[in-house]
């Protein structure tokens, strides 16, 4: 079979000599030529399986002739482990591709880290049993290359993690540390997109114009950025698991807190973790701010750095002294310096819900528009804004038609947020049901001139026009 491949990829192989002239200047035997020839075109249809015989070649034989042979190495190897039933085999495999990447780093050192955490990656994938050594890959991919690293890479890096913990491996300070570690690594990456995704975006708006080149690197970063996100949830999903109140009491409390009050980094993961909503032993949902602690822990961080994370602690512990006023203004600074939009959302929301309890419902709807500015599928942001005009009643118009008339723009808006976002659709439709009791009376705005179906623009604020509908 392989003679026969070698004579109809004999030709092919005159066309890649450019694809392997970068490599070494060394010339190669024509077998290396040929069955790196043959495994390309294989790999490059996606017929892995089929690639595997002739990569080996080239791998067993002529290692240096291409950097290819271990970038395109990976699916081959594994569409092999695949498709192999003998354990002993699959295994042969599986050490194979581990060691392919060791080879990859010896002859073509050029992203040592990169390939470091793939490594990880497919150990942590292929040798569940090997997880002290699988995390050490990770840790060791990052001390060289820091939180450059794929969305990928961190979450099988904190799923490590997890598992050295669920093993005994870790202590909960460790799976802490690793937590921190990723969602810092995370939050970097993050604010690094969001900022090449604004600049570009700055360039496209004082132009008026999109190159091609502006909307490849403009799609790329918003992909990235996606998996960031899916990541980053996931993460989110797995912590509150573990961080329980009582569990954080032990890493978080008055002693802990006099050992690190100058450690900036101490107090910011501290403040993250203790805000985190989480799901108690009765299966109950429950945030730890309200653990003493937390006061110190919040307002030595703002002390020291006044940024998002500080002001965000700061607008909590005014929130929970139900000084609304003061709440809305942190949240509405941490806003403003944090990079990420989703936070920076959340952060505004947030100063709308203080809005509406300070009753300032104008502001609060100026506060959950900023809100969905930067995210547009904010369910929970659509229904303060609807709060918002719900709270407006009695303020806008002359009579009890055009008083009550906030509640049908109050509707509109929580018809809007399931929409958006089905997952508040519950939440909603309470509203909904709420705010459908407070609409104009029919006789009342029959006798006023209004009919079902007419059109009334609100006044004052409000400025939204509505349809008349009598449920």
């Amino acid at each position: 079979m392989i003679k026969k491949q070698l004579i109809a990829f004999s030709l092919i192989a005159g066309m890649l000599f450019p694809v392997l002239s970068f490599a070494q200047e060394k010339e190669w035997s024509e077998d290396c030529q040929n069955n790196y020839s043959i495994f390309y075109e294989f790999y490059r249809n996606k017929s892995y399986l089929d690639a595997f015989e002739a990569w080996k070649y080239t791998y067993d034989n002529c290692a240096e002739l291409t950097k290819n042979i271990y970038i395109f190495g990976p699916p081959i190897i594994k569409a092999k482990i695949k498709a192999t039933e003998n354990e002993a085999e699959k295994e042969t495999y599986t050490t194979l591709l581990l060691e392919m990447y060791d080879r990859r780093n010896e002859l073509f050192p050029d992203r040592i880290g990169f390939v470091v955490g793939l490594k990880a990656i497919d150990k942590f994938t292929y040798f569940p049993d090997k997880v002290t050594e699988t995390y050490a890959l990770f840790e060791k991919a990052i001390e060289i290359d820091g939180y450059d690293q794929s969305a990928a890479f961190f979450n099988y890096f904190f799923n490590a993690g997890i598992r050295m913990f669920s093993a005994k491996e870790f202590t909960l300070d460790d799976v802490f540390n690793s937590y921190n570690l990723v969602s810092e690594a995370i939050e970097y990456n993050n604010n690094q997109l969001n900022n090449e995704i604004a600049e570009i975006q700055t360039v496209i708006d004082s132009t008026d114009v999109m190159t091609a080149d502006q909307q490849k690197k403009l799609n790329r970063a918003e992909k990235e950025l996606e998996r960031y996100t899916i990541v980053d949830r996931n993460l989110e999903k797995q912590i509150v698991k573990i961080a329980t109140c009582s569990r954080l009491e032990s890493l978080y409390n008055d002693d802990t807190f006099e050992e690190h009050k100058d450690d900036t980094v101490w107090l910011r993961r501290a403040a993250k973790l203790l805000q985190k909503e989480r799901t108690n032993e009765e299966g109950e949902i429950e945030s730890c701010t309200d653990m003493p602690v937390f006061v110190k822990i919040s307002e030595r961080l703002y002390e020291m750095d006044p940024s998002s994370p500080g002001a965000r602690s700061m607008g909590l512990l005014a929130f929970q002294s139900k000084e609304y006023a003061k709440a809305s203004d942190y949240f509405v600074q941490a806003a403003e310096q944090e990079a990420d939009p989703i936070k920076a959302a959340r952060d505004y929301n947030l100063a709308a819900s203080a809005d509406l309890l300070a009753k300032q419902p104008r502001t609060a709807r100026d506060h959950a528009r900023k809100a969905i500015k930067l995210r547009s599928d904010y369910g929970d942001a659509y229904i303060n804004w609807a709060k918002a005009y719900a709270a407006a009643d009695g303020a806008c118009g002359d009579n009890v038609f055009e008083k009550k008339a906030v509640y049908w723009a109050a509707i509109d808006k929580l018809n809007r947020a399931i929409s958006v976002d089905p997952d508040v659709r519950k939440k909603a439709n309470k509203y909904i049901s709420s705010f459908k009791n407070q609409i104009p009376d029919k006789t009342i705005s029959f006798n006023l001139g209004w009919k079902e179906g007419d059109t009334y623009q609100i006044g004052c604020w409000v400025g939204e026009t509505v349809t008349v509908k009598f449920y």
